[in-house]
């Protein structure tokens, strides 16, 4: 019988008003200056619950639950707080961990994303103080790790205490604990013939490598064509860290990055957000007064081209699956660094390859042929369960990945927008020819997008939908 051994999910935004697992309680009739709508953390969300009992119906009689794979962008720290974050992961972790039969095994791999960067700084630095703690008087230091190895270093974890704290503080989850890898994760089947990379994506997006990029013009001797995961990370962790990751909590600075988030598509609205937020930075520093008008325009021009640069990434982009920016450097993410750490790491490319990740928001499954493997590497996207735009974004939508013991590869799709503002039933997508995918067979059996839970599924996706079409509207109208 074909178990679901792994649950893939990612870009849930936990905490960020435009995330469909975070509740919205919209108050009709107020104007948008005295906050139409406000984010209720501790309640969980219709979706959520609907989800959770969606995947729970799955996995029911299996010998064993599956291990969850949280792929970043779990907690938004870039636009809400950490408290109200934490409260709204915290609903989730009581659906998923919490009562009599838990939803999910007590293992958790959390692969951090952009958004979310900020928590495997965390992790690093305990994985470090670990190491000193553990290291002979007298012998020799290494410099700290910036990535993990694609079987995330279970030798020498990397573990977080913030993490670790939110779910034990729930009540029954004391027995969970959560092994971080970053950027990749490998799962691999032990004959070796089949293996699943797992990662968020952000690292596919030329503007998530932007000190790399710097570095090459500024120093072009210095230029490596063929960097490893390591050294891409090592060069720009502060650079995601900063301004993805902590800057969206700076205060007003932090209400600027929201309202870039908010609406991508007015160059005019871009430029001022870019110069508001260049002032408030330069504000902040202490340096003499006579400095200040040359740092405000260096900073105005830096901003409002790397605020340009957002608005030409996947978030600027919703009618399109893949720009062909971000196809290019999907391509050459695999075939560069990827590829690099498989072979240097596992000794040989599999046969059967497949790619798992996020970021974009816009769920698909493709073959690719790419450099290096011998056979087209199946890509799985997990979109994103927020809506951003004040009307349909066809591309959009929100997949669990799931895979069983054997590493077959399903993507269940829990909702996509549609044209009439609502949503598509829940379904699996098509990939390979029947009878050839066990497990893909097996969910287009069981899933009937019209019986429960999978009719409540899309109900409440509809009318989250909706409300938050009415938000975004709300937040653009505010900034007119």
């Amino acid at each position: 019988m074909t178990e679901i051994r792994y649950v893939v999910l990612s870009d849930v935004h936990f905490g960020a008003q435009n995330s469909m697992l975070t509740s919205v309680v919209e108050k009709p009739g107020s104007p948008a200056a005295t906050g139409r709508f406000e984010v209720a953390p501790d309640v969980p969300s219709p979706l959520l619950v609907a989800a959770m009992d969606g995947l729970r119906t799955l996995v029911a009689g299996q010998s064993q639950p599956p291990t969850l794979i949280l792929a970043g962008d779990v907690l938004d720290l870039a636009l809400s707080s950490d408290a109200v974050a934490s409260t709204a992961f915290g609903c989730f972790v009581d659906l998923a961990f919490g009562g009599s039969t838990p939803l999910f095994g007590p293992s958790v791999y959390y692969l951090p994303g952009n958004h979310d960067h900020h928590l495997w700084e965390g992790a690093r630095e305990a994985q470090y103080i670990k190491y000193l703690q553990d290291l002979a008087p007298g012998e020799p230091l290494e410099d700290p790790w910036h990535v993990t190895s694609l079987s995330a270093d279970l030798q020498r974890p990397a573990g977080n205490d913030f993490l670790t704290a939110l779910v034990k503080r729930r009540h029954g989850c004391r027995g969970v604990d959560i092994h971080h890898a970053y950027p990749n994760l490998a799962l691999t089947d032990p004959s070796g013939r089949r293996c699943r990379i797992i990662s968020h994506g952000h690292l596919t997006e030329p503007i998530y490598t932007l000190m790399s990029s710097l570095r090459d013009v500024l120093f072009p001797e210095q230029a490596d064509r063929s960097p490893s995961i390591a050294q891409i990370e090592s060069e720009n962790f502060a650079w995601i860290d900063f301004f993805w990751s902590t800057l969206g909590r700076s205060g007003e600075v932090g209400t600027d990055v929201g309202l870039v988030y908010a609406d991508l598509s007015s160059a005019a609205d871009l430029d001022e957000l870019a110069g508001n937020l260049a002032k408030s930075l330069v504000s902040r520093n202490h340096g003499p007064h006579w400095l200040r008008p040359l740092e405000s325009a260096l900073t105005v021009g830096i901003t409002r081209r790397e605020v340009r640069h957002l608005a030409r990434s996947e978030r600027g982009t919703p009618g399109l699956t893949l720009s062909a920016k971000s196809e290019s450097g999907l391509r050459s993410y695999l075939e560069g660094p990827v590829l690099r750490q498989i072979t240097e790491e596992l000794g040989s490319v599999s046969d059967d390859v497949a790619f798992i990740f996020g970021h974009t928001h816009k769920p698909f499954v493709e073959h690719r042929q790419l450099t290096g493997y011998p056979q087209p590497v199946c890509i799985y996207n997990t979109g994103g369960w927020v809506v951003d735009t004040s009307a349909p974004a066809l591309t959009q939508g929100a997949v669990a990945v799931l895979l069983d013991e054997e590493l077959n590869v399903a993507s269940l799709q829990f909702y996509r927008q549609n044209s009439a503002g609502g949503t598509d039933p829940v379904q699996v997508l098509a990939l390979a020819e029947p009878g050839v995918n066990p497990l893909h067979d097996k969910l287009a059996a069981e899933v009937d997008p019209s019986a429960e839970p999978w009719r409540t599924v899309s109900d409440a996706a509809a009318q989250l939908i909706a409300q938050r079409y009415r938000l975004q509207a709300t937040i653009t109208a505010a900034k007119a």
